[in-house]
């Protein structure tokens, strides 16, 4: 019980870490884009923060001249001392004119300069917003650190550039998010097909020793001359079948070894010609009833193919041919194997071409359709020992292709490039 829990504990620190991890690259990029907004939006206020605690706008246009007097609604006012603001009016000539709650440490003469510096900025560190009237200038201010003003003037292709980077920042995110669930899905994979591989070859050397003492007794009791025909007969059948579940289980191992085509075999240069003739030859001889002959056409030049790859591999693919065209055809029928040079193409090196074909009933059409369809991770319930043929001679850099031959039967065509 504690095995479980603690492998369900480790996968939640692992998901709390990529997520974690995504977490920081997001606010990263987040951030990012936040900064290239502000600073976008700055410029666009000309000089205005984003934020506004009085209607300047308004404030303007309540302000008017009776009488000599400036004269501002009792609304207006209440309403900027609810704020803690203060407003003041300052004519041509940079004398205020006109104020309201004015602090006493801000001045009450300006020159240009002075001007130009505090409608920029802050005026001694009160945030402002100004307006310009035909007899003077309107400056709102608040208190001291309740506003932030930040403005800078840019060019239009600056401001397009912003928004580029903008543009480029989501896509970035959208790139970390796919790449970190990415890893994480291939690293999950990788477990579970670890995990698998990890079972396969604990329960192929587990069956192999019992399947081992089973096939030898089968094998004595079917040799035995005190026992009946019908019972030494069934130890025949008995021998067959087991030696169906121990091919089984070799082609699992050899599943095992590809892991999926993913991982490269033991390379070395071998010649197909004699493994050609060997599965050949252990064929007809397990052939007592002849009931499936094996013809064998080598080219002239077949001696002198040679390809990369593990001569037990090679061996196993055309075993796993010859064997299903027998396994598919009980009432018998005849395994042609041929071997020769492909044709040549054009931008392709020379490869050589092994084809088994037999003239039984067929793989039908739902068998050639999985053949056909593109490899995957996965294992079939069905037709192990052809997808493995696939699987090894891809493992190679070649191809296996299936298709029905001329007049019935199956065909399947290897291409492997010369060594």
């Amino acid at each position: 019980m504690r095995g479980p829990v603690l492998a369900r504990a480790r996968e939640g620190a692992r998901i709390v870490g990529f997520s974690a991890l995504f977490a920081f690259l997001a606010l990263v990029a987040n951030v990012l884009v936040m900064g290239i907004f502000v600073m976008t939006v700055g410029s666009l206020h000309d000089g205005a923060p984003p934020f506004s605690p009085a209607d300047v706008d308004g404030l303007d246009e309540e302000l008017v001249l009776e009488g000599g007097a400036y004269r501002l609604p009792d609304a207006v006012v209440e309403d900027l001392r609810d704020r803690g603001q203060w407003v003041m009016l300052i004519d041509d000539e940079g004398e205020v004119v006109w104020e309201i709650d004015l602090p006493a440490d801000v001045p009450t003469s300006y020159t240009m300069a002075d001007v130009a510096s505090f409608t920029r900025w802050y005026l001694n560190d009160y945030p402002v917003v100004t307006r310009v009237r035909s007899d003077g200038l309107l400056v709102v201010g608040s208190p001291r650190g309740s506003a932030w003003k930040y403005s800078y003037s840019t060019d239009m292709d600056t401001v397009v550039l912003s928004l580029v980077l903008l543009v480029a920042l989501l896509l970035a995110n959208m790139v970390v998010a796919i790449m970190v669930a990415r890893a994480y899905a291939r690293r999950s994979w990788a477990e579970r097909d670890h995990a698998r591989r990890e079972w396969i070859a604990a329960v192929s050397h587990d069956v192999r020793t019992p399947l081992t003492v089973a096939m030898a007794e089968a094998d004595t009791l079917a040799r035995d001359e005190d026992l009946g025909l019908e019972q030494r007969r069934r130890a025949d059948h008995v021998v067959g079948k087991v030696s169906e579940v121990a091919s089984l289980v070799t082609d699992l191992n050899v599943a095992n070894r590809l892991s999926y085509a993913m991982e490269p075999v033991e390379a070395e240069v071998v010649a197909l010609a004699p493994i050609v003739r060997s599965v050949a030859a252990e064929t007809i001889n397990d052939d007592s009833g002849g009931t499936h002959p094996v013809e064998v056409e080598l080219a002239e030049d077949a001696e002198d193919l040679r390809v990369r790859g593990d001569a037990a591999l090679f061996r196993r693919m055309l075993a796993n041919l010859v064997r299903n065209s027998a396994r598919h055809n009980p009432d018998g029928c005849t395994v042609r194997i041929s071997l020769g040079r492909a044709s040549r193409r054009l931008f392709r090196k020379p490869r050589c071409l092994l084809v088994v074909e037999d003239d039984g009933r067929g793989l039908g059409a739902d068998m050639l359709q999985t053949l056909r369809r593109a490899p995957s991770g996965e294992l079939p319930e069905h037709g192990l020992g052809l997808v493995i043929v696939r699987r090894i001679a891809a493992a190679c850099g070649g191809t296996a292709r299936f298709s029905d031959a001329e007049g019935g039967g199956t065909r399947c065509e290897v291409e492997l490039p010369v060594a």
